[in-house]
């Protein structure tokens, strides 16, 4: 007997929840820093360490990565929630992200942009190959430098759109 039965796009990615997610920080031409929540990421090597991240090409942050060889990859905390679902949903081509959120940022080591204070870790990162998967493109980043909190350990998950669209998505479990 077979235990699967088809079932629609939906339900199916539905089975892939809770998943990490990541604040992608960047910055443009001008220096001015953008941070994007993304679903899409993962470790591709050990040696060297590193960290992929999946970006839309529509994306604020697509273009940004185009014009920048660095960036910073942050797993939010629990006191983060709120300006995650704020990055969310505002574009940093219309909006500053840092000075409209509670974000607070912090200088990096290795590259230009910045950490952010409260994340439970922040991986400094050099952009490496990219892959053009149709709407999407994977960065693979080597991972230059790593932080950790000194006070905030458990990382967001994202829920799921079943859990809604505020920060009700979003938890540690």
């Amino acid at each position: 007997m077979v235990d699967v039965r088809q079932a629609s796009l939906g339900e199916a990615i539905n089975r892939k929840y809770p998943e990490s997610v990541v604040l992608i920080v960047t910055q443009d031409p001008d220096g001015i820093t953008n941070v994007m929540p993304a679903g899409w990421s993962m470790f591709t090597s050990g040696e060297p360490l590193m960290l992929a991240i999946s970006v839309g090409v529509s994306r604020h942050t697509h273009t940004n990565l185009e014009r920048s060889d660095e960036l910073v990859i942050a797993f939010p905390s629990p006191v983060q929630v709120d300006d995650l679902v704020f990055c969310r949903s505002h574009s940093g081509a219309e909006v500053d992200k840092l000075a409209e959120s509670s974000l607070e940022p912090i200088p990096a080591s290795e590259v230009t942009p910045p950490l952010l204070r409260k994340a439970t870790a922040c991986f400094e990162c050099r952009k490496g190959p990219a892959l053009h998967t149709g709407d999407h493109t994977i960065f693979a980043n080597e991972v230059l430098a790593t932080h950790v909190s000194k006070t905030y350990a458990e990382r967001v998950k994202n829920l799921g759109r079943e859990y809604g669209d505020g920060p009700e998505r979003f938890n540690t479990l």
